[in-house]
This record gives structure tokens, sequence and C-alpha cells, in this order.
């Protein structure tokens, strides 16, 4: 530092200078008026009488229920359905049911815990049936083996 000379380094200054230029507003705004404030356009007139509005009843004729005749099974069975009222022949899908659970413990419980006592959680005959019109998908009957 002895022989270093400090050397100063200028800083450029940017001075910002007001703009004296008339202040324009926005096309949007409304205008300013020479009276003292801004021009609004007036409101809608107001109506003094209350509107009243006529509600005519309306009249539900019903429909005689439609009683889901029929023997159903595990096994997709014809009948009419209750929802669209079209003669249909129904869907089935298998779901697990109460005879399923009882066959898998008491297979577990004799002695079957080597795979063999999850075989009715996987077949067929073991499971519950649930019919559903293929047209609405409405849930018609519930089959249940136990």
């Amino acid at each position: 530092m002895s022989g270093e000379k400090h050397q100063r380094r200028d800083v450029p200054m940017i001075v910002y200078e007001p703009h004296h230029e008339r202040y324009r507003p926005e096309p949007s705004a409304p205008e300013f008026s020479q009276e003292g404030g801004y021009e609004y356009p007036s409101p809608p007139p107001y109506s003094y009488r209350e509107t009243t509005i006529v509600e005519e009843p309306v009249y539900l004729v019903p429909q005689p229920p439609i009683i889901v005749a029929g023997i159903f099974s595990s096994k997709p069975t014809s009948t009419i359905c209750p929802s669209c009222r079209q003669h249909i022949t129904t869907q089935v899908t298998y779901r697990l049911g109460k005879l399923s659970y009882l066959l898998c413990t008491s297979l577990c419980m004799v002695g079957c815990c080597f795979g063999c006592c999850f075989v009715p959680l996987f077949v067929k005959i073991f499971k519950d049936a649930d019919h559903y019109c293929p047209c609405c998908q409405f849930h018609i009957y519930r089959y249940k083996r136990l």
C-alpha cells in the first residue's frame, strides 16, 4: 500500500426529471367536468311497482310401479327394468358375499393354509350376483348365495 496509488472511480449518476406533460385520463375513465366532478351515466329508472311472478302448478301423473317379477339366479334373466321401463336381459356382475368368506375361513380352520383356502374368493359359483340393466345401468336385484 505504500507505493500504490488509490484510484477513485466515478460512479455515473442518473438524474430523473419530472415530466411536465398534461395528464391524460384513460379512455375508459369518465371525463372530468369543469364544474368540479366526474360525469357518470345516470342509473336506470327505478320502478316502484313490485313484479310478481305467477307460477302455474305442475301436475305430476304417477305411473304405476313396475314390480320386478322373475326368478333371479346367478345367470342373466329376462325382465322389465323399473328405471327405463324396457324389456331387457340383465347384465350380471359377481361380487364377494357371505358364502365366499365363510368357505374361506372354514377351509383355513380345517388346515388348507397353502393357498387352497382362497379358492372360494375366485370362483363364480361361490359369489353373489348383481343384476343390472344394460341400457341405463340401474341395479335391479342382488342374488345372495347365503
